[in-house]
């Protein structure tokens, strides 16, 4: 059992290492392994006496798509100020989008064609080729926008009785900056959260991409129709920060924080900062405890495992703990210490997005982020509490959703 339990732990500590290495070196060597594809198909297309007209284009072409995430990062992280940042962000976004089409597709047909003559399998790489092009522009103009409405019932047996059949809609990572066709997507997202007919909206964080400055007059407007019947309540997430577009990444700009605050308010929202809100019904009452994205926490904000030493008690001091509680945190990290620790019945999360490709092939659901992450997408319990991840409304990094629709999660708490 030692042995066992010493193996387990290194497994988990090389795969954590591998894991964050491999996002953030996976860019530079898909890009390197596609160029050397590229390099073989121009020697091929020499061996085959190609003219050199075909050669030129061919080269100029597979240069310029492979240098699209260098122009991409530097819109994002060199042009990048305050004034411009939706601009240079949207930017950077359509240019990776481009890239990933454009290399997708050769990269499907490579395989059939660098290796062999027989026209069979060069028809089979078009063919696969000609699929995903059409698939990826697809999860660019449809599923990107086509809402899923999921309809979920937990069922809790300290749940208060009046509470029962209390329906919440769950919504996340919105990400207003990065809508590209801002004013008909908002339309979109609001007709379809009315829909819910929620008792109350709860909001998962990451409202804005990177400034408060998303929230313009006609954002808060839009949001200001997102209620529920009672309440509508929100918490931050890391993009709310202010970090991203600061010059130094790993602070929280407490300026920007305040200000995106304040348009929060503006939109009848109520933000929770590490506080608790009681609901009440009849004589019941049950407990909702937002937990606000401070500066400890951003150190946490691209960890693949569990958070265990960020000390949630803290929020907690003075909160019923025989009061059902609802909790609203943007890491689901933070769940095993939330649940463990007898805080939180029900916690909801975002954040992962499930990685904006969530594929189901013969009743298998596949995700980058199910290698990632131990709770990705959906709901998981443990003995002492549960917890929902929702997929999101909006993108971030590229405009696609492959599979992977924007969702509303309706939930409805039932009494055990």
């Amino acid at each position: 059992m030692i042995f066992y339990n010493l193996f387990t732990a290194v497994g988990q500590t090389l795969k954590k290492h591998y894991l964050y290495c491999m996002q953030k070196y996976f860019t530079l060597l898909f890009v390197i392994s596609v160029a050397v594809m590229d390099y073989m198909a121009y020697r091929k297309l020499l061996r085959n006496g190609a003219g050199k007209k075909a050669r030129t284009l061919f080269s100029f072409s597979v240069i310029a798509s492979n240098l699209l995430p260098a122009i991409a990062a530097l819109c994002m992280f060199v042009f990048t100020t305050v004034e411009n940042c939706t601009a240079m962000m949207k930017t950077s976004m359509v240019l990776f989008t481009i890239f990933i089409l454009l290399t997708l597709i050769r990269l499907f047909f490579y395989p059939f064609w660098l290796f062999t003559s027989n026209k069979r399998w060069i028809a089979c790489g078009i063919l696969l080729s000609s699929f995903t092009f059409v698939t990826y522009l697809y999860s660019v103009f449809v599923t990107r926008r086509d809402y899923e409405i999921k309809e979920v019932e937990i069922a809790f047996s300290n749940l208060p009785s009046s509470f029962d059949g209390y329906r919440i809609a769950f919504i996340s990572d919105i990400h207003v900056g990065s809508m590209y066709n801002l004013e008909s997507e908002m339309r979109d997202f609001i007709s379809e959260i009315k829909k819910a007919d929620a008792d109350i909206i709860l909001f998962g964080g990451d409202l804005v991409n990177l400034h408060y400055s998303e929230l313009t007059s006609d954002v808060i407007k839009y949001l200001s129709a997102v209620k529920g019947k009672e309440k509508s309540i929100a918490v931050l997430g890391n993009h709310d920060t202010g970090t991203y577009v600061s010059n130094k990444k790993e602070e929280i700009n407490m300026h920007d924080v305040n200000s995106l605050k304040s348009r929060i308010d503006s939109c009848g929202w109520l933000l929770l900062r590490d506080s608790t809100l009681y609901l009440y019904r009849e004589n019941d009452s049950i407990a909702i405890t937002g937990i606000d994205y401070s500066e400890e926490l951003l150190k946490h904000k691209h960890n693949f495992g569990n958070v265990s030493d960020f000390d949630v008690s803290g929020i907690y001091e003075g909160v019923d703990d025989s009061v059902f509680n609802i909790t609203l945190s943007h890491l689901p990290q933070l769940w095993y210490s939330l649940c463990d620790g007898g805080y939180s019945d029900l916690t909801l999360s975002g954040h992962i997005h499930a990685m904006q490709f969530k594929v189901s092939l013969f009743g298998t659901v596949f995700s980058p982020g199910q290698f990632m992450y131990n709770e990705w997408s959906g709901l998981y319990e443990r003995e002492k509490g549960k917890l929902y991840i929702t997929d999101g409304i909006g993108t971030v990094a590229y405009y696609a959703r492959i599979g992977a629709r924007p969702e509303i999660t309706v939930i409805t708490l039932r009494k055990e």
